[in-house]
C-alpha cells in the first residue's frame, strides 16, 4: 500500500472520531499530536491542523523531523512549514497548475478558510470529486472532521513522493 493511501486512511479514521480540543486547544484527543512540538506552556495548546497532518504522516511511516532544517523557517505544526518543505522538494502544486490532479493522500493547503489569510489551514485529501474535494482535517473549530471543500478555498496540494526519505 502506498504511503499516501495510508496517510488518507489514518486521517479519515482520526477525523471521523472526531478529535476534539478543550477551551485551551488541549485534551486527551490532542496530546498525541501536540506533545512532540515545543511549547513554552504545556497547559496551553495551539491551532493544530498542521500537527494533525504531521501525526497522520508519521503514523504512515513518513519519516519527518519535528522541524526540518533551513531553509524551512518553522516546525511542522505550522502550515507555512509544510508549504516551504513542499516547495523545497518540488512536492507542492499550486491550484493554478491545471496539469496536477489531486489524489487520495495528497495534503491540501487552504487560503482564508479559518479567516487568517493565505495558507491558514491544511488537511488530507480523501478523494477528489467533480466540483469539490473531500478532506480529513484537524482543528476546524477545534475538532477534526470530514469536509467537502470547493476549489476557490484551495491554495494548492503537496504530494509526498512514496520514495521520500528524510536522512
Amino acid at each position: 500500500m502506498s504511503r499516501r493511501k495510508r496517510i488518507a486512511e489514518i486521517a479519515e479514521e482520526l477525523a471521523s472520531r472526531p478529535l476534539i480540543g478543550d477551551e485551551k486547544k488541549l485534551g486527551p484527543d490532542l496530546e498525541p499530536m501536540l506533545r512532540c512540538f515545543p511549547r513554552e506552556d504545556k497547559s496551553i495548546g495551539f491551532d493544530w491542523c498542521a500537527a494533525f497532518v504531521y501525526h497522520c504522516c508519521t503514523m504512515a511511516d513518513v519519516n519527518l523531523p519535528v522541524r526540518y532544517p533551513e531553509p524551512v523557517t518553522r516546525n511542522f505544526a505550522w502550515v507555512e512549514a509544510w508549504l516551504e518543505w513542499g516547495q523545497l522538494y518540488g512536492f507542492y502544486h499550486h491550484i493554478s497548475d491545471r496539469s496536477f490532479v489531486p489524489e487520495q493522500g495528497d495534503l491540501i493547503i487552504f487560503d482564508n478558510i479559518v479567516g487568517n489569510g493565505p495558507n491558514d489551514h491544511i488537511g488530507v485529501v480523501l478523494r477528489p470529486e467533480q466540483d469539490k474535494v473531500i478532506t480529513a482535517e484537524g482543528n476546524f473549530n477545534n475538532k477534526s472532521g470530514i469536509f467537502n471543500r470547493r476549489p476557490d478555498q484551495i491554495n494548492g496540494y503537496i504530494r509526498i513522493d512514496d520514495k521520500y526519505e528524510y536522512v
